[in-house]
């Protein structure tokens, strides 16, 4: 009988040890998996920001490639929408470096979200070598055109008349103008390129 006895409390106390040990690991689990859930969350917010990296660095090229290849003085309405695409992208970058130093407050280092961060810093340099070559761009149409203004001024007749080529005095002063507002729009461009290249490398820094 305390044989009996034995073995029942015996096998009470081998289910309850059962049961603590279990306890033990759901509650070792579940920090485990809210943070794997956490990092799967960032992954996401990252993999986000870079297609809106992606997305701009392309509409640069656009940009690039219209200031590089036009083979005649561009018309103040080329320049307007050059410029419209120039603030979209300011804005847009803007928003990304947002969206780092957002993501910074909250990063954790050691993490394999290093990997992504890297991946950013390395675009956000990108984008910025880019802005930085339209604004030289923007500066050497800026040149060429003042001195083709020149000309047509010097060479203008009087009263508003057409200049030599068919163009207006009044005409060639606001293409003058259209082009000092690009050149504005491509300097806060840069700058805002240089904020996102900056706040890209605080973040990789802090998830190192």
């Amino acid at each position: 009988m305390k044989n009996k006895f034995a073995l029942s409390a015996g096998l009470v106390l081998l289910a309850g040890m059962g049961l603590a040990f279990a306890g033990t690991a759901e509650k070792t689990a579940a920090p485990v998996q809210a943070s794997a859930n956490q990092e799967e969350a960032k992954v996401k917010e990252f993999k986000d920001i870079l297609f809106k990296l992606v997305r701009q660095d392309e509409y640069l090229d656009e940009a690039i490639e219209t200031l590089d290849t036009a083979s005649t003085r561009p018309t103040t309405q080329d320049l307007s929408a050059l410029g419209i695409s120039l603030k979209s992208i300011t804005k847009n970058l803007n928003h990304v470096s947002a969206l780092n130093k957002s993501e910074f407050a909250s990063i954790q280092p050691g993490t394999r979200l290093a990997t992504y961060t890297n991946t950013i810093l390395s675009y956000s340099r990108k984008v910025d070598r880019k802005a930085g070559q339209v604004g030289a761009l923007v500066a050497q149409l800026a040149a060429k055109n003042k001195k083709a203004a020149m000309r047509d001024a010097v060479s203008s007749r009087k009263g508003g008349k057409k200049a030599r080529g068919g163009k207006k005095l009044t005409q060639i002063l606001e293409e003058q103008k259209a082009v000092e507002r690009l050149a504005a729009d491509a300097r806060v461009l840069r700058g805002a390129s240089r904020n996102l290249s900056a706040t890209s490398k605080w973040l990789y820094i802090a998830s190192k």
